[in-house]
Order: C-alpha cells, then sequence, then structure tokens
C-alpha cells in the first residue's frame, strides 16, 4: 500500500512539472514571437559597429577599406570623388589600396624587430597587432550606404504602416519590418544579379513557395503583397530553428544550411559565424544578422543620423477581386486610369500583361488610388459582358533546336528577345537549350502589340523602370542588349554624363 502511494505521488509530481514546463515553454514561445527584443550577441560588436559606420557615416562617394574578419580593423576610408568612377577606373583605384596595405603586411610580418617599424607600417602594426600575413588576405573594400540608407527610411513611409500590421497578424518581432533596409534600401524596384526581386529580394524559386510567381502576376514586385510571403518565410524559418538569429541569417542563406549549422554548433550565432564553413557561406550571410542589428540601430536613431529627411506618405487605395479577365485596355478605358498608373499601383502584374499580350487574370487584386478611382465595383458593373472573359488568351510555342538563339527566334516570330524572356521567365544570361518547350508571345492583337510597344522611338512604350545592380564586366552595350533597348535610352534614363563610368554594385534605372 505504502509502495503504491509512493508511485501515485511521484507520478503526480512529473506530471506538475510536465504541465509546468509545458506552460513555461508556450509563454516561452509566445514572448519570443510577439516581444523579443534584438540585443547585439557577444562576439558581434565588431561586426554590428561596422555595420552602422557603413549606413550611417559613409555615402556611397566612399569605400571602407577594411579587414574582413576583423571588422574593426579598417585600414583607410578611399573617397571616390563627386562623379562616378567608371568601373576600371574604381576597381583600379581600390585595387592600388589595398595593394598597398597586402605589401605593408607582408613586410610587416617578415619584420623580426617591429620596433624599428615606422610611418604606415608602424600605424598598421599597432592596428592588426598579430597574424599579419593571414590579415594581408583578408583586404576587403565595402562601399558606403548612408545616402541610400536615407532614401530608404524616405520610401519606407509608403509601406511601414501596412508592413508592420501584416507582421502582427503574423504574431512576428515588429522589428523584422526594417529587414527591407538591407535587402533593397526600401526600392521595390530592386533587381539583383542573382535574380531576387522587390523590397523583399525573393528568388523566383523562393518566391513561388510563398506567393504568386507566373507568366501573368509576379508578386515578388509588389511591397505588400511580398510582404504576406517574407512574413511567412521568417515564421517558418523560426519554427524550425528556435532562434531569431539563425531565423533572419537563414533569411540570406538558406534554411537547409543555418540547420546544418545548427546541429554543428548548436544556436550561438557568433559560433556559427566564426565556425560554420560552407562554398555559400560567404561574407553576405555571416554578416546578415550584423547588417539587420545596425540597421535596427540606425533607424531607431533616424533623426540624428539624418535630421532632414521627408518621408512618405502612404497612399490610400481601393481594390477589387476581379471576377473575370479583362484587357489592360478595358481596364484603363473604364477605371479611368493610363497604363502608367495601372502599372504603379498593381506592379506585380507582369509586362504580357501591361503590354496587352495576355489579360488581367480573374481572381487579381486589381488596386487603383482612391483618388483616382473611388469605387472600382461601380466601374466595373459598367463593363460590357463582351469584354469580360472567361479565360486568358492562349499562347503559341517553340521547341528549341540546335543552334538556336534568343534573338534569332525573337527575329523569327516577329518579337523581342525581352518579350521571350517575360513569357518564359528566363534568367538576365537569355540561357535555352536543345528540346525546351518556349512560350511565344502573342502578335497581331488588336491592342498594342509587343513589338510595337517595344520599339524605342514608341511614344506609346511604357515607362515604367526598375533597378538593376551592376555586375563585374558590365557595359552599357551589354545592359542594353539584356533589356532589349539601346545604349542611348539608358544613357537619357540615367542622365549619364560619362556612358562609361559604371562600376560594380551601381543601382541604374532599366526598362522593366
Amino acid at each position: 500500500m505504502l509502495q503504491s502511494v509512493r508511485v501515485f505521488v511521484t507520478f503526480l509530481i512529473f506530471a506538475l512539472a510536465s504541465w509546468l514546463f509545458g506552460t513555461a515553454s508556450f509563454s516561452r514561445e509566445v514572448h519570443t514571437l510577439d516581444q523579443y527584443h534584438f540585443s547585439t550577441p557577444r562576439g558581434l560588436q565588431s561586426k554590428v559597429e561596422f555595420w552602422k559606420k557603413i549606413y550611417s557615416e559613409h555615402s556611397t562617394k566612399h569605400a571602407v577599406i577594411h579587414d574582413a574578419k576583423n571588422m574593426d580593423i579598417i585600414y583607410e576610408v578611399v573617397y571616390l570623388g563627386e562623379k562616378p568612377l567608371s568601373r576600371r577606373a574604381r576597381e583600379r583605384k581600390l585595387g592600388k589600396v589595398k595593394k598597398k596595405y597586402r605589401n605593408i603586411l607582408r613586410r610587416i610580418a617578415k619584420t623580426k624587430n617591429k620596433a624599428r617599424l615606422k610611418g604606415e607600417e608602424k600605424r598598421v602594426y599597432a592596428l592588426v597587432k598579430k597574424n599579419f600575413y593571414r590579415a594581408s588576405k583578408n583586404i576587403r573594400a565595402q562601399l558606403g550606404q548612408k545616402d541610400r540608407f536615407g532614401e530608404g527610411i524616405e520610401i519606407s513611409g509608403l509601406h511601414n504602416e501596412e508592413i508592420k500590421r501584416i507582421f502582427e497578424e503574423f504574431n512576428l518581432p515588429e522589428k523584422l519590418s526594417i529587414l527591407p533596409h538591407v535587402e533593397s534600401s526600401f526600392q521595390s524596384g530592386a533587381y539583383s544579379s542573382a535574380g531576387a526581386a522587390g523590397i523583399w529580394q525573393f528568388t523566383r524559386g523562393t518566391g513561388r513557395l510563398f506567393m504568386r510567381v507566373d507568366y501573368d502576376v509576379d508578386e515578388r514586385w509588389d511591397p505588400i503583397l511580398s510582404t504576406h510571403g517574407a512574413a511567412k518565410l521568417l515564421k517558418s524559418n523560426f519554427e524550425s530553428v528556435r532562434s531569431w538569429p539563425l531565423a533572419i541569417t537563414a533569411y540570406n542563406h538558406g534554411l537547409q544550411g543555418i540547420r546544418r549549422a545548427k546541429r554543428r554548433f548548436g544556436s550561438d550565432i557568433t559560433k556559427i559565424i566564426n565556425n560554420y564553413k560552407s562554398r555559400t557561406f560567404g561574407f553576405a550571410s555571416q554578416n546578415f544578422y550584423a547588417e539587420f542589428l545596425a540597421a535596427l540601430y540606425v533607424v531607431k536613431n533616424q533623426n540624428k543620423y539624418f535630421p532632414n529627411l521627408a518621408i512618405k506618405e502612404p497612399v490610400p487605395r481601393t481594390s477589387l477581386v476581379l471576377p473575370d479577365y479583362i484587357h489592360i485596355r478595358t481596364a484603363m478605358n473604364y477605371f479611368g486610369m493610363t497604363r502608367e498608373e495601372i502599372v504603379e499601383a498593381n506592379p506585380s502584374l507582369r509586362r504580357p500583361v501591361v503590354n496587352g499580350e495576355k489579360r488581367i487574370p480573374k481572381g487579381f487584386v486589381f488596386q487603383a488610388p482612391i483618388r483616382k478611382t473611388d469605387n472600382l465595383v461601380a466601374r466595373y458593373s459598367q463593363i460590357p459582358q463582351e469584354a469580360k472573359h472567361r479565360g486568358q488568351l492562349r499562347s503559341k510555342w517553340y521547341t528549341v533546336k540546335r543552334g538556336d538563339t534568343l534573338s534569332e527566334i525573337a527575329l523569327r516570330f516577329k518579337t523581342t528577345v525581352r518579350s521571350l524572356q517575360n513569357s518564359n521567365n528566363l534568367g538576365r544570361r537569355n540561357r535555352i537549350y536543345v528540346d525546351q518547350v518556349l512560350r511565344l508571345p502573342r502578335k497581331n492583337f488588336r491592342h498594342q502589340p509587343t513589338f510595337r510597344l517595344a520599339k524605342l522611338g514608341s511614344s506609346k512604350r511604357s515607362t515604367k523602370v526598375v533597378s538593376y545592380e551592376v555586375r563585374r564586366h558590365d557595359n552599357l552595350s551589354k545592359i542594353a542588349k539584356i533589356f532589349d533597348t539601346n545604349v542611348s535610352h539608358l544613357t537619357r534614363l540615367n542622365q549619364f554624363q560619362d556612358p562609361d563610368s559604371l562600376y560594380p554594385g551601381q543601382k541604374i534605372k532599366v526598362p522593366r
């Protein structure tokens, strides 16, 4: 009997402890999602301080020469001049500075009596302190971002309120809403060399997991629709790794890589950054969380660093879920909007829809500024039945043969390379392969065929532009070919005084 009582009491204690532990775990989870306070982990202070300087002290006219591992070591801040240098001139100038410090460090490494060091060698010796030869391999140049960051704060006013509401709906920390400052400086037309688009910089593959990315609609370009996708991705990351520093880093690096890192080194983000070795876990991924913390600090203290900003106000909009497929010309006529106004209010519509090759799809949430169109439902009811359609315009298809190029196919079917890219979600490198089935843009339709809209001299050509980040070895001729335009148009669009003054990392405007 006594033994039974002891067993029963032990069971009660175990059950009570389990219940308390479960309640505590649940409380921690809610606290983590809803009230998380981001602080700088031990060991990341130097990285965070470095990115604070990049965001708040140095503009894109400056390049910071620093150690890629020990961010406390800043050798020099190089002034690049008021006018942007050409790519080659910029690389040549920074290359000389990096070579100078590389040689200094190697001379120091070979010097046995450090007391004899003088001038620059003595200064660098005091700065680096040890492992001089290793440091000579870690010299890196980082372009300042202060001007872009300030512009991003101004633009963020358009979307901040709605982004925070969405994050609250997903029970996510509100502070995650500053991540677009790190990703894109809130440039809705931002497009990276890796194919990442919009303020949240989703690649096409990742975007399709959380939003609509197809031939008609690409929600990555819409700041609000893509925010829903970002919220889903961030929450999914957190539920997998149970750590916000890891979940945020996974946003940049990828969840599977961070899960592997966690299995090896635990949840300590500093240990992972310092010890995890992977071909893809490079400088960007190692610094992403530090950049987030630095951006969080600068935004919080924006009046200190950017005292005269003009924060943009949100544009009140009305919306309508389209019950049918309609042509953009129909939307223009009955909603009282120009093509450019429709694109501005509905940035997720892809070029074939905007040009009229495809219809605005059924179920699409069409948006319009209230100042322009106050009642979409009433206006939609005025559209005649024959202008409403049950299906999308069908596309023709072509199977790629050996020796084909995209430009030859475009010429053969009286279309443009850009239209073929948009119709087939092709990358910027125009890569096609034998037996690939390409969707051909429609032609000879009644309203605005693509090849007419694409003519550079046409006044009806869409004025929608996006941001393109210049890559190494780019020039205006190469970029013009990629975006199916010409050098003179790019020069006018960007108001270049020197068309050859391109440099890697530079953001320029290109036709979408």
